[in-house]
């Protein structure tokens, strides 16, 4: 709101914390449909394992720092489009691509130039991805024009992969129909990184607890794989 000149707004105490993210952005009561996608959304992103915040916000705490610096640490990781930026990325694909009609001639011709298409692949899961398939569910009634876009590009960019690369799993993840729901629900794209953030508060704060009850530096080793002793490296001519 302050980058579009407008004053904060107040929480309500009656509200869920879902339907007052939305009420503090637009300043109207949010249905309790649209309250409903949020919630579910920030329920489903609020733990994930050891992804690259997590990790970092473990990695901080386990020097004794406090817990706020323990989410600062983990939020500039997030902050990384690789990790956080996903949503938007899938986001402004669907936005490229306009509509459902479009979708074949767009993938074909960004897939000849390599680009990478947002939403599909994960370091983890080698199928579907389980939040996806709830988030897709509710992507039918949250957005169905937006819904028919992302569900014939969805279609054809999983062909489009699997032909290319059948050795990889190539299988759509929670970024991509999340962007779906969130636009459905009314949030700006611009906040998806942060709304993203949001639903991962929780889960930061349980594991940096956890890690401050049992205090122990996290110090991973490292391997040497340059030139072994005895060895005299290349010239620089010569490399």
């Amino acid at each position: 709101r302050r980058r579009q000149g407008k004053e904060p707004i107040e929480p309500r105490d009656d509200l869920g914390h879902a339907a007052n993210l939305l009420w503090m952005m637009e300043g109207t009561e949010p249905s309790a449909e649209k309250a409903h996608w949020v919630d579910t959304y920030l329920v489903l992103l609020a733990d994930h394992g050891l992804n690259a915040s997590t990790f970092a916000a473990r990695v901080v705490a386990s020097t004794g720092s406090d817990l706020t610096s323990c989410v600062v640490g983990a939020i500039a990781a997030l902050k990384g489009p690789a990790h956080g930026g996903a949503t938007l990325a899938a986001r402004n694909m669907l936005d490229k691509i306009g509509s459902a009609a479009n979708a074949e001639k767009w993938l074909t011709e960004a897939h000849d130039r390599h680009e990478r298409f947002s939403g599909f692949g994960h370091r983890v899961y080698r199928t579907y991805d389980p939040r996806a398939k709830i988030l897709r569910e509710m992507a039918k009634t949250a957005a169905p024009q937006l819904y028919e876009t992302a569900a014939r590009t969805e279609e054809l960019a999983l062909k489009i992969l699997h032909e290319a690369h059948p050795e990889r799993p190539n299988a759509t993840n929670v970024d991509f129909w999340a962007s779906v729901v969130l636009t459905g629900a009314g949030v700006p794209k611009e906040l998806f990184t942060t709304l993203f953030a949001t639903s991962r508060v929780s889960g930061w704060t349980a594991h940096v607890l956890e890690s401050l009850s049992d205090l122990r530096i996290i110090r991973p080793a490292s391997r040497w794989i340059g030139p072994q002793p005895g060895k005299k490296p290349l010239q620089l001519a010569k490399r």
